[in-house]
């Protein structure tokens, strides 16, 4: 009897598409009822290519199974694009797999389970500790206070080095309002962007301007790996908030000393931002139960700490193997899980219409960064355009 076949698109290339197609292989030689089958749907920027999914969806044609950012959940389940997984998936078990209910909740949006964690991220400051050697940062010692932290930036700015970019590399603006205590939601769940702790986040960023040289960094994103030499990884620049792809780059760069650190806020207690790439199931699709079928062995710890080893990911589980602590390559891998345990942990906000309020919030940091506005009027500027 043929078997039936899963079609699961997947952004990732390189060797994250290799660790998820041998646990694709893996599912298919353990039952003979299903195959999967593996296809190429990432843009650019290795994501999911939203515009070819959604076409494929109101076609009548959509995929079985769908990797995705986990910040996209929320306005593909608004377009009735995916399907809410409770009734393949229970939630008591996958709580019982042992996921953290923080990454567990990256795929939630209104009380329903719309994707599956399959790798996670912590995405945090890293400290080049030879650039901060002979400060009061030295070693790696980041205070939880952002006054201090920024006390920290005026002295290396006094000796001539650059501390801490936030164009560089740039790519979460919307972190910068949660490290004040902000939110960029009222408590009604409306999109406020001019709230108070919002303003002065964004004045924290413009003040920022003075201990580096703006033009080196003048656009908004600054990729690590766009220049060579890399400012971080040559100790040009001492701090970057970034996540697993720098890691990657400084095991590539052995004569490089470096240590991850939460992030200061003014609240008083370090911060993070996690992030999750999920499994989802598009609405619609011609085999639910089957998809079901693959997302549950996914989910399976051994496989999650597979594919986090071949990620060189931190693992989403709560409890992480000894075998996985030993095999891993990171070396500061006990770090980000201290992080994780005791810094409070960020993430995107689950409201539908959130991927066009964080283009409006990316427009904002650009405008405050190059002193086109002040914080102020290019925040309250994007809530008006709402």
């Amino acid at each position: 009897m043929a078997r039936i076949k899963l079609q699961y698109w997947e952004k990732w290339g390189g060797h994250e598409w290799d660790t998820m197609a041998e646990i694709v292989r893996s599912f298919n030689a353990s039952q003979r009822k299903y195959e999967v089958v593996m296809v190429e749907a990432g843009d650019w920027a290795a994501s999911p290519d939203l515009p070819k999914f959604l076409r494929a969806h109101e076609q009548g044609v959509a995929p079985d199974l769908i990797g995705l950012e986990d910040h996209q959940i929320a306005d593909l389940a608004a377009q009735k694009a995916l399907a809410p997984l409770e009734q393949f998936m229970g939630t008591a078990r996958l709580a019982g797999t042992g996921y953290r209910d923080s990454f567990l909740e990256l795929g939630r949006c209104d009380g329903r389970l719309y994707g599956v964690p399959v790798s996670g991220d912590v995405v945090t400051l890293y400290v080049n500790l030879a650039a901060v050697q002979g400060t009061r940062l030295d070693g790696g010692c980041v205070p939880a206070q952002l006054w201090e932290f920024d006390a920290c930036l005026d002295e290396m700015c006094g000796q001539g080095k650059v501390g801490f970019v936030p164009t560089y590399p740039g790519w979460w603006p919307q972190a910068w309002a949660w490290c004040f205590g902000g939110s960029w939601l009222d408590e009604r769940g409306t999109f406020t962007p001019a709230l108070p702790a919002n303003i002065r986040s964004y004045e924290w960023v413009a003040s920022l301007r003075c201990r580096c040289d703006p033009m080196e960094f003048a656009q908004p994103l600054n990729p690590i790996g766009a220049r060579d030499p890399d400012p971080f990884l040559s100790g040009e620049v001492a701090m970057v908030f970034e996540g697993d792809w720098l890691v990657r780059r400084l095991l590539r760069a052995p004569g490089v000393d470096w240590k991850p650190a939460a992030f200061p806020t003014a609240m008083q207690k370090p911060s993070a931002l996690i992030v999750a790439d999920v499994l989802s199931i598009p609405l619609g699709c011609r085999h639910p139960e089957g998809a079901a079928e693959f997302m549950r062995f996914a989910a399976q710890p051994e496989q999650i700490e597979r594919l986090a080893l071949g990620h060189v990911k931190i693992s989403p589980l709560r409890v992480w193997s000894e075998r996985f602590v030993a095999e891993h390559q990171n070396p500061e891998l006990g770090t980000l899980g201290a992080i994780l345990a005791t810094a409070h942990l960020f993430y995107d906000p689950r409201i539908a219409g959130w991927m066009g309020y964080l283009e409006r919030i990316k427009r904002a940091f650009h405008l405050v960064w190059s002193e086109e506005e002040t914080a102020a009027r290019a925040l309250t500027a994007i809530e008006d355009s709402a």
